[in-house]
């Protein structure tokens, strides 16, 4: 009769821990506990109610399931930098995205692939970034260098971007996502115009002259596509799909790929392409240094403002995330996207010897303002 007794007694106390408004739930689970025989059964009826009682609903749910996500999200990030110190870079990068591609085809946050052809094709172009990053590194290091730790030119902060670049783009063409169809095609359109023509147009060398010198007029013209690229997807997609956060998600979109892509033909064409980087460190270099210690350095110099767009791509592709996620509270969105909107505000506003930095960042203040107005759980996808 003991353990009976004890069981009525438990779940009485956690009827008395709920609030006000489910109280009379407490009461009902009570009087079912009356109707059932045998120790075992009623415990396990009481651990049930306990845990009913602690997610009541979807919004508790959901709020595990993102802790969940979180935390797992922490410690693969942490596990790669961790792993980047023992045996280099690209080991834990390979084992990252071969975990993203296989969550990427489960029923997760992550997958399966949302199906219409707009979803796959920007997962697709999420897959060719992430291949011809790895070609990239393949190419600069050589096989031998890919396993040293701290070999890979772009080092640790190369290998967590590309990891969290490749995880926004399953996360916005999973089936969970918000990101219109409209918006994904517009998007992905005018980021391949951004990306090209703002490759163009800066200095591949930081100090040389644009691509573009040779065009006539110079190119001018071009300078302003990576800025009116993002407004056309943005325009194209308010008038299509008549819905303010799909024409904000496009140009985040846009600019995020447009960045990346600048970012990717940069560095590859440094990497591809040694005999075009100049002599930028020569006059500050150590009397004596050989010929491949400069190459490495100018290598090095050359590199650092594709760097900055990358990580810069990677903050926007994170917004577009916040916006683009299941739906879920408006605060909590908002509060998202604010902290995830101001990395690349400080960053565009803090650059310096980068063409169009000023534009940069008040574009990414204007697109901030847009993302924070519409965050809000949609309606209908």
């Amino acid at each position: 009769m003991r353990g009976p007794g004890l069981v009525d007694r438990y779940l009485a106390v956690v009827e008395r821990l709920l609030p006000a408004a489910r109280r009379d739930w407490g009461r009902a689970m009570r009087a079912e506990l009356a109707t059932l025989d045998g120790a075992a059964e009623r415990w396990r009826f009481a651990l049930g109610c306990t845990r009913a009682a602690m997610l009541p609903g979807p919004t508790g749910r959901a709020a595990g399931r993102s802790l969940a996500l979180v935390g797992a999200g922490a410690l693969v990030l942490g596990g790669e930098i961790v792993l980047a110190g023992v045996i280099g870079e690209f080991t834990p990068l390979l084992l990252a995205l071969a975990l993203l591609a296989w969550l990427g085809r489960r029923p997760s946050y992550f997958g399966p692939v949302r199906p219409d052809r707009a979803a796959r094709i920007a997962r697709s172009c999420g897959y060719c970034l992430a291949a011809a990053c790895l070609v990239a590194l393949v190419v600069a290091e050589g096989l031998p260098g890919l396993f040293r730790p701290g070999s890979l030119r772009s080092g640790t902060l190369f290998a967590l971007v590309l990891t969290m670049v490749v995880a926004a783009f399953l996360a916005m063409t999973a089936r969970t996502t918000r990101l219109g169809g409209t918006a994904m095609i517009s998007g992905i359109g005018a980021g391949l115009v951004a990306g090209a023509a703002g490759f163009v147009v800066l200095p591949f060398e930081r100090i040389g002259t644009p691509l573009a010198h040779g065009l006539p007029w110079q190119g001018t013209g071009l300078a302003a596509l990576p800025f009116a690229a993002p407004a056309v997807a943005a325009l194209v997609t308010g008038l299509r799909a008549r819905r303010s956060d799909q024409a904000v998600m496009a140009a985040l979109c846009a600019a995020a790929l447009g960045a990346l892509l600048i970012a990717l033909a940069g560095l590859s064409a440094i990497v591809f392409l040694p005999e075009r980087v100049p002599d930028i460190v020569g006059p500050v270099m150590i009397p004596g240094a050989t010929a491949a210690q400069r190459q490495l350095e100018n290598s090095i110099e050359a590199s650092d403002p594709y760097f900055g767009l990358l990580v810069f791509g990677a903050l926007l592709a994170a917004l577009l995330w916040a916006m683009a996620r299941p739906p879920a509270r408006a605060g909590a969105t908002i509060a998202l996207v604010l902290l995830l909107g101001v990395p690349p505000i400080v960053l565009a506003g803090t650059a310096r010897d980068f063409p169009g930095t000023t534009g940069i960042a008040t574009a990414a203040v204007a697109v901030l303002i847009g993302a924070m107005v519409t965050a809000r759980p949609a309606r209908r996808a």
